[in-house]
């Protein structure tokens, strides 16, 4: 278990590279062909071409220069093929509607598939902001 902890913490998985990259298609690289992508606005998106197509419009627009860190939190097993991984990120916006520092937390199905794992489905939620006191 450790060690696929390590490989997942480690691994183009997470596509952190990918995003600060603005890439769209090597950030939908790493998810399954009919992969599930629920973003922090709760919209669904089925299939790689989608969550490529849809990521390089957010690379091109509102998410423009901005850059990611991903902190993988907890990952578990729940068959040999199958795990769930918890995944914070910190989102830093340079410029736009969006800009600032925003905090997420996404949990991730992956599964293996004749010895490569993928992303089946993805669940983003972004971080309330904490308001004032009282």
């Amino acid at each position: 278990m450790k060690e696929f902890f390590e490989r997942m913490t480690n691994d183009t998985m997470l596509n952190e590279a990918a995003w600060n990259a603005m890439d769209g298609g090597a950030f939908a690289a790493p998810f399954a062909a009919e992969a599930d992508f629920v973003n922090i606005r709760g919209e669904h998106f089925r299939g790689r071409a989608a969550i490529a197509a849809g990521h390089a419009a957010l690379f091109r627009t509102i998410y423009a220069g901005s850059t990611n860190r991903y902190n993988v939190e907890a990952v578990r097993l729940l068959r040999p093929e199958v795990a769930l991984v918890s995944v914070h990120s910190r989102l830093e916006v340079p410029q736009g509607p969006f800009a600032g520092q925003h905090g997420a937390r996404f949990s991730l199905i992956l599964t293996e598939e004749a010895g490569r794992w993928e992303i089946a489905a993805l669940h983003n939620t972004l971080e309330a902001v904490p308001g004032p006191p009282g």
